[in-house]
C-alpha cells in the first residue's frame, strides 16, 4: 500500500478561495482574498515542471519557477506516495536562477506516478500536476530470498579488502586456454546496454544470454560494493579523443566521505595525476561539481589501454582506450568549379564517426558537406558539395592522435559566361585512386579471422573440459570424484560458468533443499542421474565413477572441507566417511596395492603410520593431530589405516591388493576425505559426516560410484552412477549451492532431496519427462511481457517444478475458460490460450500457486498498414528535372510508438542537408532539395511498432541532359577531300532518349567551331567533305534529348586531311639584346615552304652543358612574328636557340642553333625611378624613405643628413633595386634634406628628399580688436610658439557675425600676425578666430572679444562744433506681415515677414503655440529685419497657426497666420 502524500491547503476553515486564471495552461490557482492589497500578487509559475518518461536507474529531475509578494513556498508531492524519504527525493533550490528542482537519483518503478507542486503565500496558491513515467528494465526478483542468502552465507567479501580484477601485464599470470579476460567484464558492467554486442564479439563471446545472467549478477555486488563510497552514480562517458588533442573521460557521482582517496590505473598499474591541467603533470582529474573529468595531453601510441577510476578499493569506472591508424590516407583533389569533391580514407579499426577539419575549422553534415561511413566502419568519406573557389585548401581527417591532410583544388570553369553562375555539375571529383572496398574487405576479414581464433579457442575448451569429464578411464574419473581443480568440469566452470554434466545429455530436476550452493547427481549406465541426497552442505560433494561409468553416492557429512571416496580395482570409489575433520586424511597402502583405511580421528595436523617389514605403513592411531594421518603401507603395497582421530588435514582411504581403497573413518574434518579403491575398481564410501568441504562417492567394479552420505555440507554433493549407468543417490543435505538429480537409464533424472536457496532441478525420465522434484514447489519458468496482434492466437505458459494446481488472474479478476479463452493443464505445465486477440484481452496476467506467482503483460494491437488507394498512388514514379524537389507524401491511420523511415537503393535517409522528412499524426512527407541525377532511384518507406514492420515502393526519377557520347572518336577514314569519324553513344542518357547528334569542327589555329549539321540517334558516325588537303581539322559531338544538350566529346588530336606535308626550316636566330629576366631573338622565314601556307613558329631554348630542347610555346600556340622575347630564362646562365616552321601539318624542321647568349643586363650608369621628394611625418611615428633605382652592376648606396653622415640610430636597409632609410622614432630635430648617393663602374647618382617632421601646432596666443578706420576693424594676435620651429606655419582667421550666425574663413595663408577686416556694420556683433596651421593640420583656435554696437568705438571729434544729441531707439513693429497659405503635402514652403525695431529685438516663431526655433524641421533666418522660415517638404503635421513675436527693451511686437496641407 502506498502512504498518500498530505498537504493542507492555504485557506483557513470556513475561507472561500477565489480561482484565477494563470498566464501558463495547467496552473490553478486560489486567490484567498478577493482584493489584493496594492503591490501584492498571489502566487503563479513562470514555468511549470515538464512530464518525463525515463528509464529506471536514470536520474530524474523536475523544474520550477515560481513568483508572488511575498515570496512563495514550494512543496511537492505524489498522488499514491510519500515524498520524505531524503535517499529518494530531494528538493532544493537555486537563488540565482530562482529554480525550484525536485530530484529523484536512481528512479524506481514504483516512483512512477503523479506528482504535485504547490507554491503558497498568505494570499493564495498556485498548484500544477506533473506525470512521471519509468520504463522497467528486465525482470526484478524477490529482494527477501538474496538477503536472506547474504545472512546465510556470511558474506564476507565487503569485509575484506577489494582486489582487481584487472593487473599489470608484467604480474598477469598466463592466462589458459579459451579463458576471459577479466577486462571483458569491467567494460561490460560501465558500458552502454547497446556496446554490449560490439564488446562480447571483440572478445569472443557467443552466448549472450548466460552473459547477461553472469552481469548482472556482477552488477549487483559492484553495486553493494559502490554504495559504500559513493552515491548518485551517473552519466558515464567513455574516453575520446577532444578536438584540442587531449583525451578524457567523465562521470558524475557523490562522495559519502569527501576525504576519501580516488585512484587512476591503466592496464592495472596507479598512475599519477593532477588536479589541474598544468605543464608538469601528464594526467589531470578536475572536478566540477558533481562531474569528475579525467583528461591526458600529449597524446603517442603508448597511451592505449585499458584506464579505471577507482575510490578506494572499489571500482567505479573503466573504459578501454583504443589507437586506430590510416591504412588509406586522403589524397589531394583537382575539382572543376560546381563540382563535388570527394576525400575518402580507410582506418584500421571500426568508428563510427571521424572528425573532419576544413581550413582549420571542424566541419559537420549539412548543406554543404556529406560525411559517409561504411557499414563496418572502415571506410569514411567527406563530400564536399558544389565546390566553389574558396572552398581551396587544406582539409584533415583526425582519428584519435592519427590524422591525414590533403589539398583541394579548385578550378574556375572558364567556360562559364561572365557575370553570370556556372551550371551544376553532376560529377564528382577525387577519390583515393586505390580499391578501398578491397582494402576494408582485407581489414575486416583479418578482424574477423582474430574475433573467430578467440571463438575457437574457447569452443575448443570447453569441447576439451566436455571430453576430460566423459572419460572413462578410472584415474580420471577418480580424479574427477575427488575434486581437484585440474578437472576439466572445473576449467568448464571457469570458462563459461556453467557445469557440463560427464556423460548424460538431459537435465534433471533438482529437489527443494535448505541450500546455497551446488548438488548434482551422478550418471546412471541408463542415462540417468541418482538423486543428491538432501545434506546441510555449502561446499560441494559430487560421488565418484564407477567401472561401468556411474558415480557412486557422495556421502552428507559436517565438513569444511572435501571428502572424496577412493577407487577400487573395478574403477568404484570407495566411501569417505563423515567425520569431523579440518585436515586431510589419507589411509596407507597394503600388500595388494590398496591404502589402509583411515580412521576417523580429531586431527589438526598430519599423523602418518610407521613403515612395516612388509613395505607398509604403521597405523597412524586416533589423536588429536594439527597435522596430516596417513596409513603405512604394508609389505604387500596396502598403507596401514589412518586412525579415526579428530583431524584439521586430509583423510584417504588406502589401497588394498585388490587395487580398492579402504574407507576412510567418519570422524569430524574440514578438510577431504575420500575413499579407497577396492580390487574390483571401486571407491570405498565416504561417510556421512560433518563437512565444508567436498564429498564424492567412490567408484565400484560395476562402475557406480558409492552413496555420499547425507550429511550438513557447505559443498556440492552429487550422487555416483551405478552399473545400470545411473548414479547412486547424494544424501540429502543443506546445501548452499545447487542440488540437481542425476539420470536413469530411461532418461529420467532422480530427485534431488534437500531444503536449498539456490538451484534445484528435476531429472528425466526416458519417456521425456521429469521426475518430481521432493521438497516445496517452485516456478522453472514463468511469464514476461508479450505483444499479441489482433485476431491471432496467443498463448502464456508457466512451468513449475512439481505437479500442483494454479490460478490465472486478469487486471487482478480471476480467469476461466470461455469467451474465447482457454486454460489447460498438463502435469506441471500451465497455459494459457487467447485463440483471437482483441483490444480487451489487454493487461496483466497473473498465475498463482499457493505462495509462488509470476506476472506478465499482454498488449494487443496490429501491424501498421497503408490504404490501398494510397499505396497504388504512390507507387507511381515521381519525375522532376535536376536541380528541382522531389516530394513523396504516404499517409497512413495514425498509432501509437509508430517509427516512420524513409529509405533511398535500401540506405536510410535522414534529416538535414538537402533532405527534409517531415512526420505528422497521420502521414509522412519527404521532399529532396535540388535533385542531381545520381539520385535516381527507388524510395522507400517503413511503418513499423512493437507488432511489425510494413513498406512501400517508388521510384524517383531525375531527368537531365544526356552524358558526353563515349570516346575515344575514331577515324575511319581521311583522304585530301574526306574525313569520316566515328564514336559510341553516352552511358547515360539522362532518363529519357537520345534525339540526335550535333557534329562541329575547328580548323586548326582558328577559335570559331562551326556546326556541320546533325546525324539520328542510330548513326554513330559522320563524313566530313568540306576539307582542305593538309589541314588539320578538330571535332566535337554532342548528344541531345528533350532536357538538352549534353557536353561535348572533342577529338584528342587534330585529325588531317591527306597526307602530311612539312615546312623547311627558317634562318638561324639571331640575339638582339639580352637582360637578367630577358633575351629577344629574331630570326628569317624558311626558303622554302613546300607550297603549305606557314602560320607560325616554335622556338626552343637549350641551357648551356645540357642536351635537352625545352619548347617555350606549343604547336597550337604559334609564334605569327619573327621575333620574339624569351622571358623564361635563369640570371647569369648561357642559353642557345632554334626555330621551327608550323603549317597545317605542324612543326618542320628547326633551323640551326643560334650563338649563345648570357641572361644578364648590360652595364647601366644608376637611375633613380619616380622618386618623391618631400615627405612629412607626424613626432613621434617612424619615418621611411623608400628610394628605387636602377644599375648595373649593383652600386654602392650612401645616405646623408644635411650633406653630412647619418646618426648610427637611423636604420639603412639595402634590397635589389631599392634603398629604405627608416627613423624608428622621429623628432622635431630630425627634420633635414636627407641625400641618397648611388655610385657603380660606370657612374654615380645623387638625390635629395626633405624630411619634415612636426606636430599639430599649439593655438596662437590673445586676440586683440582695434578700430582706427570707420568700417574696418584690425584684428592681431600673439604667434603661436610653433611659429619659430615651423617655417611652412601660417595662419587662418574665422569670421561670425549676429545676421547670419554662421562661422566663415575670411583669411587664409596668412604668414603675418595682423588682418583687418572690411565692411564692419554699427549694430551689428562680430566674432573671430584665429588659427594656426602646418602640415599637421590646424590648431585650436583662439577666440577673440566682442565686437558689437557700442564696444571699442573710436570717438569721432566735432572739431568744436556742439550738436543736438539723436536718439534712434523705437519698439518692435510689424512692416510686412505673414501671408496665409495652402501648400500640398510634400512640397517646399517661403514664410516671411518684416519686423523693425531699436535695438534690434529678437525675433521668435511658434507652431500652435509651440516655439519651433530650435526644430531642425523648420530652417529659420533673420537677415536686417526680414524674418524667413522655410519647409523642405511639408507634412501633415506642419498645419496650424504660425505665430511670429519680436522683443526689444522697449516693447513687443507679433503677427501670425495659418497654414492648410492639401493632399
Amino acid at each position: 500500500m502506498f502512504k498518500r502524500t498530505k498537504v493542507t491547503d492555504g485557506t483557513a476553515t470556513g475561507q472561500v478561495g477565489f480561482r484565477k486564471k494563470s498566464k501558463v495552461p495547467g496552473v490553478m490557482i486560489t486567490q484567498y482574498i478577493e482584493k489584493l492589497p496594492e503591490g501584492k500578487s498571489h502566487p503563479d509559475f513562470t514555468r511549470k515542471p515538464i512530464a518525463l518518461t525515463i528509464q529506471e536507474g536514470k536520474f530524474a529531475f523536475f523544474k520550477a519557477i515560481v513568483t508572488g509578494d511575498p515570496k512563495p513556498t514550494v512543496v511537492w508531492s505524489r498522488n499514491n506516495g510519500d515524498v520524505s524519504d531524503p535517499a529518494r527525493y530531494q528538493s532544493k533550490y537555486d537563488p540565482n536562477s530562482n529554480e525550484h528542482t525536485f530530484e529523484m537519483p536512481h528512479v524506481k518503478p514504483d516512483q512512477a506516478d503523479t506528482y504535485k507542486c504547490f507554491a503558497k503565500n498568505e494570499y493564495g496558491q498556485a498548484m500544477v500536476t506533473v506525470v512521471l513515467n519509468v520504463i522497467e528494465v528486465g525482470f526484478k526478483m524477490t529482494k527477501a530470498p538474496q538477503q536472506q542468502a547474504e545472512v546465510a552465507n556470511c558474506n564476507f567479501k565487503k569485509v575484506l579488502k577489494r582486489r582487481s580484477k584487472v593487473v599489470p601485464k608484467a604480474e598477469e599470470p598466463e592466462k589458459k586456454e579459451g579463458e576471459i579476460d577479466p577486462k571483458f567484464w569491467e567494460l561490460l558492467m560501465s558500458a552502454d546496454k547497446k556496446d554490449y554486442e560490439r564488446i562480447c564479439a571483440e572478445f569472443g563471446v557467443t552466448d549472450f544470454r548466460w552473459m547477461l545472467k553472469k552481469l548482472n549478477e556482477m552488477k549487483r555486488e559492484r553495486e553493494e560494493e559502490q554504495a559504500e563510497f559513493v552515491k548518485n552514480l551517473s552519466d558515464l562517458k567513455p574516453i575520446h579523443i577532444n578536438a584540442d588533442g587531449t583525451a578524457s573521460f567523465e562521470l558524475e557521482f557523490d562522495l559519502l566521505d569527501p576525504s576519501s582517496s580516488i585512484y587512476l590505473y591503466k592496464d592495472g598499474e596507479m598512475i599519477p595525476y593532477t588536479k589541474e591541467l598544468g605543464d608538469k603533470m601528464k594526467h589531470c582529474l578536475r572536478k566540477v561539481g558533481r562531474k569528475y573529468i579525467f583528461s591526458m595531453r600529449d597524446l603517442m601510441p603508448e597511451d592505449a589501454g585499458f584506464y579505471q577510476l577507482d575510490v578506494e578499493d572499489v571500482n567505479m569506472f573503466s573504459t578501454d582506450f583504443k589507437m586506430v591508424d590510416f591504412l588509406v590516407k586522403i589524397q589531394e583533389v583537382k575539382a572543376m568549379e560546381r563540382e563535388d569533391a570527394v576525400f575518402e580514407c580507410v582506418i584500421s579499426a571500426p568508428l563510427s564517426k571521424l572528425m573532419w577539419f576544413g581550413k582549420n575549422m571542424p566541419l559537420e553534415q549539412g548543406d554543404k558537406y556529406d560525411i559517409e561511413v561504411s557499414e563496418d566502419k572502415l571506410i569514411h568519406r567527406l563530400v564536399v558539395k558544389d565546390c566553389m573557389v574558396v572552398d581551396k585548401g587544406i582539409y584533415a581527417a583526425c582519428a584519435g592522435i592519427k590524422s591525414c591532410n590533403a589539398w583541394l583544388v579548385v578550378e574556375a570553369d572558364k567556360g562559364a559566361p561572365k557575370g553570370k553562375k556556372s551550371a551544376r555539375k553532376t560529377t564528382r571529383a577525387g577519390g583515393s585512386g586505390t580499391d578501398l572496398q578491397k582494402v576494408a574487405q582485407e581489414q575486416q576479414q583479418k578482424l574477423d579471422k582474430e574475433r573467430e581464433e578467440r571463438k575457437e579457442k574457447i569452443k575448443a575448451a570447453r569441447e576439451a573440459a566436455a571430453e576430460a569429464a566423459a572419460a572413462e578411464e578410472p584415474e580420471k574419473t577418480a580424479d574427477s570424484g575427488a575434486g581437484k581443480d585440474k578437472g576439466a568440469a572445473v576449467e568448464v566452470e571457469r570458462i563459461d560458468k556453467t557445469s557440463v554434466a560427464a556423460t548424460t545429455t538431459v537435465a534433471g530436476d533438482s529437489g527443494s533443499g535448505h541450500s546455497a550452493g551446488k548438488a548434482s547427481g551422478g550418471a546412471k549406465q541408463d542415462g540417468s542421474h541418482a538423486d543428491a541426497g538432501g545434506g546441510h552442505s555449502a561446499g560441494k560433494a559430487s560421488g565418484g565413477a564407477r567401472k561401468d561409468g556411474s558415480i557412486a553416492d557422495a556421502g552428507g557429512g559436517h565438513s569444511a572441507g572435501k571428502a572424496s571416496g577412493g577407487a577400487k580395482q573395478d574403477g568404484s570409489h570407495a566411501d569417505a566417511g563423515g567425520g569431523h575433520s579440518a585436515g586431510k586424511a589419507s589411509g596407507g597402502a597394503k600388500q595388494d596395492g590398496s591404502p589402509a583405511d583411515a580412521g576417523g580421528g580429531h586431527s589438526a595436523g598430519k599423523a602418518s603410520g610407521g613403515a612395516k617389514q612388509d613395505g607398509s605403513h604403521a597405523d597412524a592411531g586416533g589423536g588429536h593431530s594439527a597435522g596430516k594421518a596417513s596409513g603405512g603401507a604394508k609389505q604387500d603395497g596396502s598403507h596401514a589405516d589412518a586412525g579415526g582421530g579428530h583431524s584439521a588435514g586430509k583423510a584417504s582411504g588406502g589401497a588394498k591388493q585388490d587395487g580398492s581403497h579402504a574407507d576412510a573413518g567418519g570422524g569430524h574434518s574440514a578438510g577431504k576425505a575420500s575413499g579407497g579403491a577396492k580390487q574390483d575398481g571401486s571407491h570405498a564410501d565416504a561417510g556421512g559426516g560433518h563437512s565444508a568441504g567436498k564429498a564424492s562417492g567412490g567408484a565400484k567394479q560395476d562402475g557406480s560410484h558409492a552413496d555420499a552420505g547425507g550429511g550438513h555440507s557447505a559443498g556440492k554433493a552429487s550422487g555416483g552412477a551405478k552399473q545400470d549407468g545411473s548414479p547412486a543417490d547424494a544424501g540429502g543435505g543443506h546445501s548452499a549451492e545447487e542440488a540437481s538429480g542425476g539420470s536413469r537409464q530411461d532418461g529420467s533424472l532422480a530427485d534431488a532431496g534437500g531444503h536449498s536457496a539456490g538451484k534445484a532441478s528435476g531429472g528425466a525420465k526416458q519417456d521425456g519427462s521429469l521426475a518430481d522434484a521432493g521438497g516445496e514447489p517452485g516456478i522453472t519458468s514463468g511469464l514476461s511481457d508479450i505483444l499479441a496482434t489482433r485476431g491471432q492466437p496467443a498463448e502464456l505458459t508457466v512451468k513449475m517444478n512439481t505437479d500442483c494446481d494454479g490460478a490465472w488472474f486478469k487486471d487482478g479478476e480471476p480467469l476461466k475458460s470461455g469467451g474465447g479463452i482457454s486454460i489447460t493443464k498438463d502435469a506441471n505445465i500451465h497455459k494459457l490460450t487467447i485463440h483471437s486477440c482483441r483490444d480487451t484481452d489487454s493487461g496483466l496476467l497473473r498465475f498463482v500457486s499457493g505462495d509462488l506467482s509470476t506476472e506478465g503483460r499482454i498488449t494487443v494491437g496490429d501491424v501498421p498498414e497503408f490504404d490501398e488507394d494510397d499505396l497504388h498512388k504512390f507507387s507511381k514514379p515521381v519525375i522532376v528535372r535536376v536541380g528541382q524537389n522531389a516530394a513523396f507524401k504516404m499517409p497512413f491511420q495514425p498509432q501509437e510508438s509508430l517509427t516512420v523511415s524513409w529509405f533511398k537503393d535500401g540506405t536510410e535517409l535522414k534529416d538535414g542537408g538537402g533532405v527534409k522528412i517531415v512526420r505528422e499524426p497521420n502521414h509522412s512527407r519527404l521532399l529532396l532539395r535540388d535533385c542531381l541525377r545520381s539520385d535516381t532511384g527507388e524510395i522507400k518507406i517503413q511503418l513499423k511498432n512493437p507488432f511489425g514492420a510494413v513498406e512501400a515502393t517508388s521510384q524517383l526519377i531525375v531527368l537531365d541532359r544526356p552524358g558526353p557520347p563515349e570516346g575515344p572518336v575514331e577515324t575511319v577514314e581521311t583522304t585530301s577531300s574526306v574525313i569520316e569519324i566515328k564514336w559510341n553513344p553516352p552511358k547515360d542518357d539522362g532518363g529519357s532518349a537520345v534525339t540526335n547528334y550535333i557534329i562541329e569542327r575547328q580548323e586548326r589555329g582558328h577559335s570559331l567551331w562551326t556546326k556541320l549539321g546533325d546525324v539520328s540517334a542510330e548513326k554513330t558516325s559522320f563524313r566530313d567533305r568540306n576539307v582542305t588537303h593538309g589541314k588539320k581539322y578538330s571535332y566535337r559531338i554532342y548528344a541531345e534529348n528533350p532536357q538538352g544538350l549534353s557536353d561535348s566529346l572533342e577529338t584528342a588530336d587534330s585529325i588531317m586531311a591527306g597526307i602530311m606535308i612539312l615546312s623547311g626550316p627558317p634562318g638561324k636566330p639571331k640575339v638582339v639584346s639580352t637582360s637578367k629576366t630577358c633575351i629577344n631573338l629574331t630570326w628569317t622565314p624558311p626558303e622554302d615552304d613546300k607550297g603549305v601556307p606557314i602560320i607560325g613558329y616554335q622556338v626552343e631554348k637549350r641551357k648551356k652543358d645540357t642536351n635537352q630542347w625545352l619548347a617555350l610555346n606549343a604547336i597550337n600556340e604559334p609564334i605569327e612574328d619573327v621575333n620574339y622575347a624569351v622571358k623564361d630564362v635563369t640570371e647569369g646562365a648561357e642559353y642557345e636557340f632554334r626555330v621551327s616552321a608550323i603549317n597545317e601539318s605542324g612543326a618542320g624542321d628547326a633551323s640551326p642553333p643560334s650563338a649563345m647568349a648570357c641572361a644578364k643586363n648590360p652595364n647601366m650608369r644608376p637611375c633613380f625611378k619616380d622618386p618623391e621628394d618631400f615627405l612629412v611625418v607626424r613626432a613621434g611615428n617612424s619615418v621611411r624613405v623608400k628610394i628605387s633605382y636602377e644599375a648595373e652592376p649593383p652600386p654602392h648606396i650612401t645616405w646623408l643628413k644635411d650633406d653630412e653622415p647619418i646618426a648610427p640610430w637611423i636604420n639603412v636597409i639595402n634590397t635589389e633595386g631599392m634603398s629604405q632609410l627608416v627613423i624608428p622614432s622621429s623628432k622635431r630635430s630630425d627634420s633635414a634634406i636627407y641625400t641618397i648617393k648611388a655610385k657603380n663602374s660606370v657612374g654615380e647618382a645623387f638625390f635629395d628628399v626633405e624630411v619634415r617632421v612636426t606636430d599639430e601646432p599649439k593655438c596662437p596666443g590673445p586676440v586683440e580688436l582695434e578700430q582706427t578706420v570707420y568700417g574696418k576693424v584690425a584684428v592681431s594676435w600673439v604667434p603661436s610658439p610653433d611659429q619659430e620651429l615651423d617655417d611652412r606655419l601660417y595662419y587662418v582667421v574665422s569670421q561670425h557675425d549676429s545676421n547670419t550666425r554662421m562661422w566663415k574663413t575670411v583669411a587664409d595663408r596668412l604668414f603675418a600676425n595682423t588682418y583687418t577686416a572690411h565692411n564692419i556694420l554699427p549694430g551689428i556683433e562680430y566674432h573671430f578666430r584665429v588659427y594656426a596651421k602646418n602640415d599637421m593640420g590646424l590648431s585650436d583656435p583662439s577666440q577673440s572679444p566682442t565686437w558689437g554696437a557700442n564696444s571699442n568705438r573710436v570717438p569721432i571729434s566735432s572739431n568744436g562744433v556742439s550738436s543736438m544729441e539723436i536718439s534712434f531707439e523705437r519698439p518692435p513693429s510689424i512692416l510686412v506681415p505673414l501671408k496665409v497659405h495652402t501648400p500640398p503635402k510634400g512640397y517646399q514652403l517661403y514664410m516671411t515677414c518684416a519686423v523693425r525695431g531699436c535695438p534690434t529685438p529678437n525675433v521668435s516663431w511658434y507652431l500652435n503655440n509651440t516655439c519651433i526655433n530650435s526644430d531642425k524641421n523648420y530652417y529659420i533666418t533673420n537677415s536686417c529685419g526680414v524674418c524667413s522660415m522655410y519647409i523642405l517638404r511639408v507634412r501633415e503635421n506642419d498645419g496650424g497657426e504660425y505665430r511670429v513675436v519680436a522683443v526689444n527693451s522697449l516693447g513687443k511686437a507679433e503677427c501670425s497666420t495659418k497654414l492648410t496641407v492639401r493632399d
